[in-house]
């Protein structure tokens, strides 16, 4: 019997027996490719057990979600971890990574969104709501250049936050990463954008919050990169 999980923000349906989890998503083939792809270069990507045209069945990970509950004495050795796991990802070599998540391609992806009327307006990051988008895309424009020219290209996750990492409760080490349909070559601040802004979440994940977010950007040397993450939070409004 399949029980629903109901974990996450993907919009994809996720079901669960023991064992195995099956997710249901037009990308079943891309995201297949990149989980295994990652698994061959040492990360502790899910396993992927079977694939069909718009599902995707993984083993399960035993571990806990960096978004669950945590002891307070924890949250610094998570946060050191999801650094670690960060540095790890970005330092596989990009040139033999077969899928492109650049600037060249996700921004008229983006653009293709917004005249598509894909792009959900109703949860836009509070500093935006209330946005249109037409106006998204005037803001992402007239960011881009710079955005451009500091793009500093790594193996990226895409969608690099809080409940796509599992941890071992016991070592605190990583031992799962999922959803990885956006993965692929892109600069490097799309990771650690995403997941400052998902430590930063009062409303998700509280527990967690500014200082701890600082904490992991200067663990992974970018706690001077606002403008360049900033950029990206917004190109991911989009998708």
């Amino acid at each position: 019997m399949w029980e629903p999980v109901t974990l996450g923000m993907s919009g994809a349906r996720v079901q669960r027996r023991p064992g195995v989890y099956r997710k249901f998503t037009q990308d079943a083939d891309v995201e297949a490719r990149a989980l295994s792809w990652l698994r061959l270069q040492g990360l502790p990507a899910a396993e992927v057990l079977d694939v069909g045209a718009d599902w995707l069945l993984t083993r399960e990970v035993q571990g806990r979600g960096a978004a669950d509950p945590w002891p307070a004495g924890d949250l610094d050795r998570v946060v050191d971890a999801l650094a670690e796991v960060t540095r790890a990802l970005h330092v596989l070599p990009a040139e033999s990574c077969p899928f492109d998540r650049t600037l060249s391609v996700t921004v008229p992806e983006a653009r293709a969104a917004a005249e598509e009327g894909r792009v959900d307006l109703a949860n836009l990051d509070p500093e935006r709501q209330g946005w249109d988008a037409p106006r998204l895309v005037r803001e992402l424009e007239w960011l881009l250049p710079a955005a451009q020219a500091a793009e500093d290209v790594v193996v990226t996750h895409g969608d690099w936050c809080l409940p796509n990492i599992l941890l071992d409760p016991q070592t605190i080490e990583v031992v799962g990463i999922v959803d990885a349909a956006r993965a692929g070559r892109a600069g490097r601040c799309m990771d650690l954008a995403l997941m400052n802004r998902s430590l930063r979440s009062a409303h998700l994940n509280p527990q967690y919050g500014p200082a701890r977010a600082e904490r992991y950007l200067a663990r992974c040397g970018a706690n001077d990169a606002a403008d360049k993450l900033a950029f990206y939070e917004l190109l991911d409004e989009f998708f």
